[in-house]
């Protein structure tokens, strides 16, 4: 509370009047089920992690790369109606405007005059060309450094032009490089870094870009506080940010009740509650992900067609949306409706036993006893979640394949276990696997059934390869028709629809709570936040 400060001056035969005030607000604020009292301009959010790094080419999950583009931005973004919006560029480039050339291979970039990093000194191509160093050198652990594999050079002819020469054509290379994708890499003040190795680096103790805050401390373990960029235009309405870390959802939405933080990120079974409390407000985000089960197909049983569609036609999906309050919409494709590529022609698929007995049957797997067998081996699958994620629904599932006479074991493991090197997602040992997906900026960064993206370091966790799917896939990278490029992506989403390596089950929403002073906040399709500089708190 800050009721110590506008009593400061008061005389001592006045310090009783100001107790009684303080009592008096403090008995307020009880009444008020417990908020506490908040200066205005000064925003609090309760961040899920703590990041192991505040570099934006160091981030390793969706919410650290979202807050780093609080102060270092990329030279594309996009906005909160998920459209390619110029950030540090004047124009987005395109083969319209003749910044992409009509062979697709070389992209040039326009620097915005007058844009300063917040230690004052001007953005250049110089910083592009060293953050674009920086995620190649092979010194740092960049996550997301193969898209920028595509790049054979980047040149700087002068001091606001960037000029990208592609080794081939890519239709996504605007969306996905420097820009608001799967990762978002900010560009990096060059002058602020002794060299290109990122690891360690002094820059992080005090991070700044041209974003419009900057960070003022960073307590490991407790928070992150921003403060505004004093070159960033327009000035940010907020004084303060502060990040809080705390990892709990129950404990996040119990802070938010009590006013001790003004927003954070809630799941499904939250939302009844949240929406319940008068100074609350709830926001829901479309966001370009799926919540899916992963069918494996280069194991048995679920190598073979029949059984994936008898697994398909056994699950009741609405169960599973009841369990998750139905807030979500039911998914049929892997590209969720956010894009102008999705394809609503595709039917959801619901349950029908008898359909499900039939591929059984056609795939040898006869009832006997109410379990199905084959050469009297019976029919087991082993169903695979992270832990604290999915467990209604895996139950769900269980029990329904169970009454369709298909045993599966359900094994939980760690978040980090669960998709790691190890885990049983890389490796390919699961059956079935409860996987959220969320893609980039680009329709390409939503499609990870590529049989070259199968492998410990690929996303094609079910190992699905499909020669037509395949060529598809290579021919929507090139093209430089739209229209052929739209058609790829409806025949993808068929291919996939038909051969079943994964059950969508519905498309990710972003629920967002906040307190009912806040104003502004906003996200995109990929749950980055937008448009900091109009944030606001009464």
């Amino acid at each position: 509370m800050l009721l110590g400060k506008p009593f400061a001056a008061v005389r001592v035969t006045r310090r009783l009047v100001a107790l009684a005030l303080a009592v008096a607000a403090a008995c307020y604020s009880c009444s008020r089920a417990g908020q506490q009292i908040a200066p205005a301009h000064v925003l609090r959010i309760a961040d899920g992690s703590d990041p192991s790094s505040l570099n934006p080419l160091l981030a390793v999950d969706q919410d650290t790369m979202g807050f780093d583009l609080l102060f270092a931005q990329t030279l594309v973004g996009l906005s909160a109606g998920n459209r390619l919006v110029p950030i540090l560029v004047s124009r987005v480039p395109s083969r319209t405007n003749g910044d992409i050339s009509r062979d697709g291979r070389t992209i040039i970039y326009h620097l915005r005059r007058n844009v300063r990093f917040a230690d004052g000194r001007p953005l250049t191509s110089a910083d592009v060309s060293f953050t674009f160093r920086a995620i190649i050198d092979p010194r740092n652990p960049v996550l997301g450094a193969d898209a920028y594999r595509h790049i054979a050079a980047l040149t700087a002819p002068n001091a606001s032009t960037i000029v990208v020469r592609l080794r081939s054509p890519w239709n996504a290379a605007v969306r996905e490089l420097f820009a608001e994708s799967d990762f978002a890499f900010g560009i990096l003040p060059s002058h602020a870094f002794k060299s290109t190795v990122m690891e360690n680096a002094s820059w992080e103790e005090h991070a700044f870009g041209t974003g419009p805050f900057r960070v003022l401390e960073w307590k490991r373990g407790d928070r992150v506080l921003l403060t505004p960029n004093p070159y960033f235009s327009p000035r940010p309405k907020l004084e303060r940010i502060e990040l809080r870390m705390i990892p709990d959802p129950n404990a996040a939405l119990g802070a938010e009740r009590t006013g001790a933080i003004d927003l954070a990120r809630i799941t499904t079974d939250q939302v009844g509650e949240a929406s319940s409390v008068r100074t609350l407000r709830v926001a829901a985000t479309d966001i370009n992900g799926v919540d899916y089960i992963a069918l494996q197909s280069s194991t048995a049983p679920t190598d073979d067609l029949h059984v994936r569609r008898a697994i398909a036609y056994a699950l009741d999906v609405s169960l599973i949306e009841r369990a998750r309050h139905r807030l979500l919409a039911r998914a049929a494709s892997f590209l969720p409706p956010t894009f102008a590529w999705h394809d609503s022609r595709l039917a959801l698929i619901d349950r029908n036993e008898a359909e499900a007995a039939a591929e059984l049957d056609r795939a040898g797997w006869h009832l006997t006893h109410g379990v199905r067998e084959k050469e009297g081996v019976p029919l087991e699958l082993q169903l695979v979640r992270g832990i604290g994620a999915s467990v209604k629904s895996s139950l769900i599932v269980q029990r329904q394949l169970a009454a369709a006479g298909i045993s599966a074991t359900i094994k939980a493991f760690p978040p980090a276990a669960f998709d790691g090197p190890d885990g049983p997602l890389r490796t390919g040992r699961f059956n079935l696997a409860f996987v959220m997906w969320i893609g980039g900026a680009d329709p390409e960064q939503s499609v990870f059934f590529a049989c070259s993206q199968i492998g410990p370091n690929g996303n094609n966790t079910q190992r699905f390869c499909d020669p037509a799917f395949d060529a598809k896939f290579r021919d929507q990278a090139d093209t430089s028709s739209e229209l052929r490029r739209h058609k790829d992506f409806l025949i993808m989403q068929r291919i996939i629809y038909d051969r079943l390596p994964i059950l969508p089950l519905d498309y990710i929403r972003f629920f967002d709570v906040t307190s009912a002073r806040v104003t502004g906040f906003a996200r995109n399709m990929l749950g980055f936040p937008v448009g900091a500089e109009s944030w606001d708190t009464k």
